[in-house]
């Protein structure tokens, strides 16, 4: 086949891909209300796009929220000028009485994400093993459900796992000759990756060392070490570093504040405290950010795995989740691959063949002692590594051909199995679990995994079909009950059965009031619920004596 004819099938085929992938997002628009984080990012991006400032809530840093809230901004919503970054991202939502308009408008704003995952994906894996593999890799990344999910919600994680990307590909051109451009080219993708989310502290370097190491390695194996000198080298570095403290600093709209402002001053001495008063610190936000998260991660976060709840988490949480999160095939070639890449790097002596596989299972080691355990996509930037090995993989297996084509009939069932288990999931994409716990999966994880308060808007059409008049609900999420047009309802307290219509999202059922013993809801769990109201609320009817049956009248 002609190499550009070739190159048009493939284009046409990464193009439909692309497209029906970002139809099935914008399906979900419209299904799910608000999750837990949404409001709180949307409330942060407009006050920098209209105010110029960044004071709500500086855990996460503001690309991403600027991008969910421009959708809004563009379309004349204003700020409220509400105290409470919760109160004030419910009334942005319900600005001009539009709800899902604008939930809608700030979701699109996290699409173009998408897009350059997608062709970073497609590029990287071309640049490495080919334009076949290119095209399984975008297959593969375009069909996983947890990227679908976290491409449909205007938060921060997905902007982080294109970005990071961008980064690892950045460097990889960088190492082979790093020319100004260069070394431009990968002080802002740095920039933006860690102005998305504040786990790229962490990740960019976690994800340039073992690059750095492999390429090191495949310059000694060819025996053409680097003619560039050090001076060159470290030139080039330092570019890279002042267009990086530049462009985050001026994602902070070149802030600045007194030291004093950024750390703790009190208790130590007068004259101490006066200095710091006097030092300027570039970006303060940043630093108060990066201070907030620590502090998270020494205390802890309540988390929920295998039937347990912990503060302090598990090493094995991110682990467990990848396993159950990640389609089965999406996994299997992963795995496969890594090993097969290795054989190929060592044969080959390409060992930047293995950089993807090598820099996957570095952003899971470096989670693993993690205390903050919320679900897949604190590791998200693992899935566009993970197709890109996946890539690889399914065209050395198609290769395989002994008395029968027993390579390309293993492709052909993977390629299958993803594309049924990823149809069978839309639109619930968040809560989707793999064929090892789909059954069950509340029996794993809760929270952000499997509920974070995304099914309320359907749980207010199947009470409204039933014609329920009065409910008792606990609901986990940030969405402001009275108006999303709920019947009568009050609230469902801790350890007081009631009769009658009950719902309960799956978090407070597992979670109970996050303090022990994490069980004051657990008397629900002798009723058979009447539904399963999306994948995370369960509706139950209580009878009033509770000898009696537990069917509705």
């Amino acid at each position: 086949m002609p190499g550009s004819f070739q190159d048009r099938v493939s284009f046409v085929a990464i193009a439909a891909l692309v497209f029906i992938a970002m139809a099935r997002i914008a399906d979900t628009y419209s299904v799910f209300n608000q999750t837990w984080d949404e409001a709180v990012h949307i409330a942060a991006g407009l006050q920098w796009l209209e105010q110029g400032t960044y004071t709500y809530d500086p855990v996460h840093p503001p690309l991403a929220r600027i991008a969910a809230a421009v959708g809004p901004f563009l379309d004349g919503i204003r700020s409220f000028g509400k105290e409470n970054v919760w109160k004030e991202g419910n009334e942005v939502l319900h600005a001009r009485g539009t709800y899902f308009r604008n939930l809608t408008l700030a979701r699109l704003g996290i699409l173009p994400f998408f897009i350059v995952a997608t062709f970073l994906v497609w590029k990287f894996t071309k640049i490495l093993f080919g334009n076949t593999a290119a095209l399984l890799a975008v297959f593969f990344f375009t069909t996983a459900p947890p990227v679908l999910a976290h491409a449909g919600v205007a938060t921060t994680d997905f902007a982080l796992a294109a970005l990071f990307v961008a980064a690892l590909l950045a460097l990889h051109v960088w190492l082979e000759r790093p020319t100004f451009l260069r070394s431009l080219l990968l002080g802002l993708t740095m920039a933006l990756a860690l102005l998305s989310k504040l786990s790229a502290i962490v990740f960019l370097p976690a994800g340039a060392v073992p690059m750095i190491i492999l390429h090191g390695l495949e310059q000694r194996r060819a025996g053409n070490p680097s003619r560039l000198g050090i001076r060159r080298w470290l030139v080039s570095a330092s570019v890279s570093t002042l267009v990086l403290f530049l462009v985050v600093w001026a994602g902070y709209r070149f802030s600045v504040a007194p030291l004093h402002d950024v750390i703790d001053t009190d208790g130590i001495r007068h004259d101490s405290a006066y200095i710091a008063a006097q030092i300027k610190v570039p970006a303060p936000e940043l630093f108060k950010g990066i201070q907030t998260v620590a502090m998270m991660s020494q205390y802890g976060h309540l988390s929920y795995l295998l039937g347990e709840n912990r503060r302090t988490g598990w090493w094995y949480f991110f682990p467990v989740t990848l396993a159950v999160k990640t389609p089965l095939p999406l996994l299997i070639l992963a795995c496969t691959g890594s090993v097969i890449t290795a054989f190929y790097a060592w044969r080959s002596g390409a060992w930047r063949a293995l950089g993807p596989a090598v820099v996957a299972l570095a952003l899971l080691l470096v989670v693993l002692p993690s205390r903050i355990n919320l679900g897949i996509r604190y590791i998200l930037p693992m899935f566009p590594l993970l197709a890109i090995v996946a890539g690889f993989t399914a065209t050395s297996l198609w290769k395989l051909r002994y008395k029968v084509p027993v390579g390309p009939l293993v492709v052909v069932v993977l390629l299958v199995w993803q594309t049924i288990s990823s149809a069978r999931a839309h639109p619930d994409y968040l809560a989707y679990f793999n064929e090892l716990a789909e059954r069950h999966p509340e029996k794993i994880l809760v929270k952000d995994d499997l509920d974070w308060g995304q099914d309320l808007q359907r749980l207010v059409k199947v009470l409204r079909d039933l014609g329920v008049e009065e409910v008792a609900i606990r609901l986990s999420g940030s969405a402001d009950l009275r108006r999303h047009g709920l019947p009568r309802w009050r609230l469902l307290l801790p350890e007081q059965r009631t009769s009658g219509w009950v719902a309960i999202s799956l978090q407070w059922l597992k979670q109970g009031m996050w303090v022990p013993p994490y069980d004051q809801y657990a008397w629900l769990e002798a009723y058979e619920p009447v539904a399963l109201v999306g994948r995370s609320i369960r509706l139950y009817y209580i009878p009033p004596d509770p000898d009696t049956s537990s069917s509705p009248p």
